[in-house]
């Protein structure tokens, strides 16, 4: 017996229009030229163009008397790729994988937003699409019936829907070797009846979506196109903008047509060749835009990066099932905003309304949400396996191709963006996954010590540069280490200490700027000879661990090595030197530099030259430390050499000791004999070994306009040491008022420091040697009295017994008794002044 057959049936389905609806409150309206563009390029197309065809065509008889309403205004997506009945086919199976967002899936159904039925024009078809299967009842099949428009060009029916496809300028007696789809724009009528959006839909909204899309174009929304090159919007035949993407040049074109068969090749199941594990391009595209009677061009270098799938069989099935694959790419403006810092996007292909607040945009085939408002579960559990995969990709892929794209621009980042296109530090709670790309790029750039860092120069690898953050030390001596061609790394603060903490993880030491690293740089590179301004500073950063007391080594062991061979120690000749062909002299002061400014210019240091903070440390050095080989003062033994500089005389024989002085060097005798006195008390040495520098020097003024050697070799040649408050004084000067300029070697002290005197008495005092005669003592004033005792012949009475007075005195103030030899010496002296009257008359007493 056979089963009873079923009273009733309650089939479970759903009207396609409620399928469309469903996806249209899925997928913004402002993605549906998004989505037309995405299908032109996942069917290979190159171009694609939008017109907006504002006429309505009123011609008869139709198909169907129900399409009339749809002869209105529309907006035509025309591109050169032919719709294939595969194409065809996925249209039909609407609802089918709602993970699906491929060729004409299901983003094409965002069409619906603005139109009831969308038409579409490929080889010989011409498709009407009726969801609500209105007026294709009387059709057959009804929902979407297909005219083969080729074959029935004769049909009056036929030809007067082609009408509405004028404006596309195909040959429509000929196959479509392209596509266009038209989707007439929603009338008031059909929207009080539309099951799936009951909205009107103005040309002025289709118009307003074309210029949005252009300034996202405009921007770089074609950079991650595989195919489409070139987009078209006019309206009717006017041409709102008009956009191209090209290579910058026929090896970057050659590049971007690589990308798809690269594609295919490493993703493609049944690939001939053997696929690669990754694949890395980068080149420089210009996206060429023209929008009315102005033109611009935007460059950007794009990299791409394509890798295996993950290790994990469950991700990689899941990814495969929804045709996710890790290819990834970034790019970056070639030339960047001056004003404000690049807004990056995510891009799945197109760009998705999400700006990641980095300098780069961002393409990968991450896992979205039907309506591409962002990627999945970004905000939910990390089991979840859309945001596993999207965690992979940011991770593993993204990373790579961010380091990759440093790598690619690392020729020109120097000189323009620096660290601009780096990635952003995170320093909030943000945990997006593009969030810690800072942490992935820079634990890659240091592990292979890529040559990305920038400097002045060129960009450096991580061991070949020199690292500082950014502030007050590298504003002051910013200038010198560009002079000295330092490879020097400045980075926002927070970028060094995320440097200094990700190479602590990675156990690689960091090469931080300090006095001592720069100069084993300088011993080693550092060539220049002439002082530039910055040298000053480049000595002092040098020194700063001494100057600030932080050093670890001793200084004068690193004035005898490091410092010793460096090249940055300004002399009078206008020249750097190094240390090494013996020491310098420092002056201790400009007077004393400018006076021997024509002494030996090479081995003295110019003090202008140095900043003070290194005069005060080098005088310091050199006042605890006299006795090095690199550097040291001036002192009474070197005037031997310099006082033929500073003050020049012809060479003559030794027996000349007396010569005409040029009144006109006396400042510059003044001036060293104020730097004689001052070294005076400062010498180590006593002054009867010191002074033994000067014995041959013309160094001694003589009255009148004279000058004499310190130590003449005829010890007649007594020179008599007088000053203002002398006894002799009077004598002297009555003498002159008489005219007797005879008188000879007395010291003209008005062109001395008054210190002159008392220095040249206390070196008397202790060279016996010496031709000098003081007031106060017998023996030498006796001597230079019988040299010049003519010139006493003239005076008066009074004079002569003052004078013998003050040798009487003299004799009585003896400390020491005169031996018999002494006490002939003097009578012989004595007896030769014309001090004494006649008493006897005959010859020879006197």
């Amino acid at each position: 017996m056979a089963p009873p057959a079923p009273s009733r049936n309650f089939e479970q389905n759903s009207p396609i229009t409620t399928i469309l609806r469903q996806i249209c409150e899925s997928y913004p309206e402002s993605s549906c030229l998004r989505e037309l563009l995405q299908n032109a390029d996942d069917a290979q197309a190159t171009e694609i163009e939008y017109i907006l065809d504002t006429k309505s065509y009123n011609d008869a008889p139709l198909i169907h008397e129900g399409l009339r309403e749809y002869h209105g205004p529309a907006l035509l997506a025309k591109n050169n790729s032919v719709f294939t009945d595969k194409d065809f086919e996925s249209l039909a199976s609407i609802g089918d994988d709602p993970a699906s967002t491929g060729k004409y899936g299901q983003g094409f159904n965002s069409c619906f937003h603005w139109t009831d039925g969308p038409w579409i024009l490929s080889r010989q078809w011409l498709l009407f699409l009726d969801p609500h299967r209105d007026w294709s009842r009387d059709c057959g099949r009804p929902g979407g019936p297909a005219y083969d428009v080729v074959d029935g060009q004769d049909s009056i029916e036929v030809q007067n829907h082609l009408k509405t496809f004028r404006s596309t300028k195909h040959d429509t007696s000929k196959a479509v070797n392209g596509t266009v789809i038209r989707i007439p724009l929603r009338t008031k009528a059909q929207a009080r009846k539309s099951k799936i959006v009951d909205r009107e839909i103005p040309t002025e909204e289709i118009v307003k979506a074309l210029h949005e899309l252009g300034k996202e174009i405009r921007e770089g929304g074609m950079l991650f196109l595989r195919h489409v090159r070139k987009v078209i919007a006019r309206v009717d035949d006017t041409v709102l903008w008009q956009a191209q993407v090209v290579g910058a040049t026929d090896e970057d074109t050659r590049k971007m047509q690589s990308v798809p068969e690269a594609f295919k090749e490493m993703y493609t199941p049944l690939s001939k060749n053997r696929r690669p594990d990754k694949l890395s391009v980068a080149f420089q595209v210009n996206v060429e835009f023209w929008e009315g009677s102005l033109s611009s061009v935007h460059s950007f270098t794009v990299q791409h990066y394509m890798s295996v799938s993950p290790s994990f069989p469950t991700l990689n099935e899941w990814a495969r099932k929804r045709k996710l694959y890790p290819w990834v790419a970034v790019a970056a403006p070639l030339h960047l905003p001056q004003q404000e810092s690049p807004r990056g996007r995510l891009f799945s292909c197109l760009r998705l309304p999400v700006e990641t607040n980095q300098p780069v945009h961002i393409h990968g085939l991450f896992s979205i949400v039907p309506d591409r408002g962002r990627l999945s579960s970004s905000s939910q559990t990390s089991s979840d396996l859309g945001a596993e995969w999207n965690r992979f990709m940011f991770e593993q892929c993204v990373s790579t191709a961010w380091t990759n794209l440093l790598v690619s621009r690392s020729p020109i980042a120097w000189s323009c963006e620096r660290f601009a296109l780096w990635p952003r530090i995170n320093v909030s709670d943000n945990r997006e996954p593009w969030s810690y790309l800072d942490d992935l790029v820079m634990d890659q750039v240091i592990a292979q010590n890529l040559p990305v860092w920038s400097t002045p120069f060129h960009c450096v690898a991580t061991q070949d540069g020199y690292f500082a953050p950014q502030g007050d030390e590298t504003q002051t001596y910013g200038d010198a280490f560009r002079s000295a061609r330092l490879p020097l790394v400045v980075l926002e603060p927070c970028m060094h200490e995320k440097l200094l903490d990700r190479a602590s993880g990675l156990s690689k030491l960091i090469p931080v700027i300090s006095p001592q690293l720069l100069r084993r740089f300088l011993l080693k590179d550092y060539l220049e000879q002439k002082p530039q301004g910055s040298s000053s500073l480049l000595l002092q950063y040098c020194l700063l661990d001494f100057i600030q007391g932080t050093a670890d080594a001793g200084v004068e062991a690193c004035m005898h090595d490091e410092l010793r061979k460096v090249r940055l120690w300004p002399t009078m000749q206008k020249f750097l030197v190094t240390l090494e062909k013996g020491p310098l002299f420092l002056p201790r002061d400009t007077q004393e530099m400018e006076l021997f400014a024509t002494s030996r210019p090479s081995e003295t240091l110019d003090i202008n030259s140095l900043t003070p903070q290194v005069s005060k440390f080098m005088q310091a050095y050199v006042e605890h430390h006299p006795n090095t080989n690199t550097v040291r003062r001036r002192n009474l033994s070197d005037l031997e050499v310099d006082w033929q500089h500073v003050y020049p005389v012809e060479p003559l024989s030794l027996q000349i000791s007396v010569l005409a002085r040029d009144t006109k060097n006396d400042t510059t005798l003044w001036n060293i004999w104020n730097w004689l006195c001052a070294r005076s008390k400062e010498e180590t040495e006593d002054l009867a070994t010191s002074s033994k520098s000067l014995d041959h020097l013309f160094i001694v003024p003589l009255h009148p306009s004279r000058i004499g050697r310190f130590a003449p070799s005829d010890a007649t040649q007594t020179t008599l040491l007088v000053q203002d408050e002398d006894w002799i004084r009077d004598l002297l000067d009555d003498l002159s008022e008489k005219g007797k300029d005879s008188l000879n070697f007395v010291l003209d002290n008005k062109v001395l420091p008054v210190n002159t005197i008392k220095l040249l008495r206390s070196v008397a005092s202790e060279r016996s040697d010496l031709a000098f005669a003081t007031p106060d003592n017998l023996r030498s004033l006796l001597g230079w009295l019988a040299a010049n005792k003519d010139a006493f012949t003239q005076l008066s009475t009074q004079r002569r017994e003052r004078l013998m007075q003050h040798l009487r005195l003299l004799t009585e103030q003896c400390t020491t008794p005169l031996d018999n030899a002494s006490k002939w010496i003097l009578k012989q002296k004595l007896q030769q002044l014309p001090l004494f009257s006649q008493v006897y008359a005959e010859a020879p007493y006197k």
